[in-house]
């Protein structure tokens, strides 16, 4: 007769999966997915446990924004080290910030907490190289301009990843998931920064 023992995972194991499949739920529901029950249920251990790593279910989601974006600003700065053009980069970090509902919980953090929590010193690390990626795309190297832009980018994704669909319907433009307006406000951007943000 085989016992079927499940493999026990170490708390940073325990913490990546849980992780993982709130990433997964936040992606499929929106933010109702991130309850911390049903993570709890779909990674296969109790409420307890799940709390026990995280301390609340608010620690989860902090938990879950930090991973979350460390992997976009990743993205983002491999993105915009490419032999791409500006515009073509700045889609594509449009696009790295309003998909698979990161927005939406950065959007609810920003809410929660306000700025009650300066960032954690790797965060800033991260947001760093990406203001240093991206001032090396621009004609003489303008850190500020860079600064600017990325601002502005992300902002915008960020908007249209939290209330697009609304927003396109009201506007009579086509929905979040669209090209359109990444397309134009990454080719906008593109010039502009092309130009060195004179015009």
């Amino acid at each position: 007769m085989s016992v079927n023992r499940r493999k026990r995972r170490t708390a940073a194991e325990a913490r990546e999966q849980v992780l993982q499949v709130a990433a997964s739920r936040l992606q499929r529901y929106g933010l109702e997915g991130l309850n911390i029950v049903g993570v709890a249920e779909e990674v296969g251990i109790s409420h307890a446990t799940l709390i026990h790593h995280f301390g609340s279910s608010e620690g989860m989601r902090q938990a879950l924004v930090e991973r979350m974006t460390a992997l976009l600003v990743q993205d983002a700065v491999e993105t915009l080290s490419g032999n791409e053009s500006l515009d073509g980069l700045f889609e594509k970090l449009f696009s790295v910030f309003s998909t698979g509902g990161h927005a939406k919980l950065l959007a609810w953090l920003a809410i929660e907490h306000g700025n009650r929590e300066p960032p954690s010193e790797a965060m800033r690390g991260l947001f760093d190289a990406l203001v240093l990626a991206c001032t090396e795309q621009l004609p003489g190297q303008d850190m500020e301009l860079a600064r600017h832009i990325i601002t502005l980018v992300i902002s915008a994704a960020i908007g249209l990843g939290v209330a697009g669909d609304q927003l396109a319907e009201l506007v009579g433009t086509d929905a979040a998931g669209g090209e359109g307006f990444p397309r134009w406000l990454a080719s906008r951007v593109g010039e502009w920064g092309s130009a060195g943000g004179d015009n």
